[in-house]
């Protein structure tokens, strides 16, 4: 069991989306993923979906099309399906930076994402993420 936005959670999402061949698409996508958790410091990881498959990684190690930005309970709600998205967008919790228009049209492919993390989701444990 890894914890909630640990490395080795990180490692257990990429594993898990590298192991699915539903995770690919014809015009790549970066999405990197921001949570703040104590004032001054932030989880960070992305998410890539291109035509050879997806993977997730720690490092930010270019642009991402779209960023989330969040805090850590928020996160965890989200994690655990308490909480759409489209819920903390709406009530302030959620930002959206970039290119939001991207995801337009990709409910399929972000579909079989949440698919291909829901074993991972299942072992999470919380941390301090309520």
């Amino acid at each position: 069991m890894a914890e909630f936005l640990s490395g080795a959670w990180i490692a257990e999402l990429d594993a898990a989306a590298r192991a699915t061949s539903e995770l690919v698409a014809d015009e790549p996508i970066l999405v990197e993923q921001v949570v703040h958790e104590i004032p001054g410091t932030s989880v960070r990881y992305q998410v890539r979906i291109g035509p050879d498959g997806a993977s997730v990684s720690a490092l930010a190690t270019e642009p991402a099309d779209v960023v989330l930005v969040t805090d850590r309970a928020t996160a965890w709600a989200m994690h655990e399906g308490r909480l759409r998205a489209q819920d903390a967008f709406a009530r302030g919790a959620l930002k959206v930076r970039g290119r939001p228009e991207l995801l337009a049209g990709r409910a399929d492919l972000f579909a079989a994402l949440e698919r291909a993390f829901a074993p991972v989701r299942a072992r999470t444990t919380a941390g301090d993420a309520r």
